[in-house]
């Protein structure tokens, strides 16, 4: 699709998105060109009239997760979907195949369709998880502002959410939340590179439950993740 010819504001009202850019760099040249990153801001648990539903589990690319949508090349010939994330073609399922065809298209890649909701019959849903990254970099003024925005949004999560909040500056700060008379916080060095398992361990997150004990171990040695009070 060009870009004169999507309804970028249309998209903004219809699925809660607004990206830094309405094209995506077509060459690695482009993307080294890119004055702005791409990124992207989304409303979680918006409301969205005639939303479609389906009962089933979605279809995703084998090699990045993506999921099966609108935006994705079909070959109807060969029963082919490139992925638009990191172009690896999949083959569509069984029965999803046998009645696949340019006049007969599955919900997911209906233009229409840009977002969905899936019902998966035999796993239950979880409480919502939202987690705020705060620039701390910013004037009084805009922190200000923030703090107030961040307040009306909490106001509005529901009472099941589960809330994570992370500050990041020179340093990067994990906070704790829960603890009003004394203020925790797991604090990273800005400037050194951390792998997931080495947070997951700082944090008490890794497996076996190694917990709290272990992560104040780690930080002493590695200076790595350190709690603050």
């Amino acid at each position: 699709m060009a870009a004169g010819d999507w309804d970028v504001h249309g998209a903004e009202e219809r699925d809660g998105v607004r990206f830094s850019w309405n094209c995506w760099p077509a060459t690695r040249l482009e993307a080294t060109r890119i004055v702005v990153p791409i990124g992207a801001v989304y409303t979680p648990l918006k409301r969205i009239s005639g939303m479609p539903t389906v009962e089933y589990e979605p279809i995703s690319c084998k090699h990045c997760k993506a999921v099966l949508n609108p935006y994705c090349q079909i070959d109807f010939a060969s029963k082919l979907w490139s992925c638009p994330f990191c172009l690896t073609r999949n083959h569509f399922p069984p029965h999803y195949a046998e009645h696949l065809s340019e006049t007969n298209l599955p919900a997911e890649l209906i233009p229409q369709f840009t977002t969905m909701e899936y019902q998966l019959p035999r796993k239950t849903a979880g409480p919502p998880v939202f987690l705020f990254v705060v620039d701390a970099c910013v004037e009084d003024d805009e922190l200000d502002e923030l703090k107030d925005s961040l307040q009306q949004s909490l106001n509005l999560l529901p009472e099941t959410a589960l809330v994570g909040f992370m500050t990041f500056g020179t340093m990067v700060h994990v906070h704790e939340l829960g603890f009003s008379d004394c203020p925790k916080a797991y604090v990273f060095k800005g400037s050194k590179d951390y792998s997931a398992t080495q947070v997951q361990e700082m944090l008490g997150l890794g497996r076996g439950g190694g917990g709290r004990a272990g992560m104040g171990g780690a930080a002493g040695g590695a200076g790595g993740g350190s709690p603050a009070h």
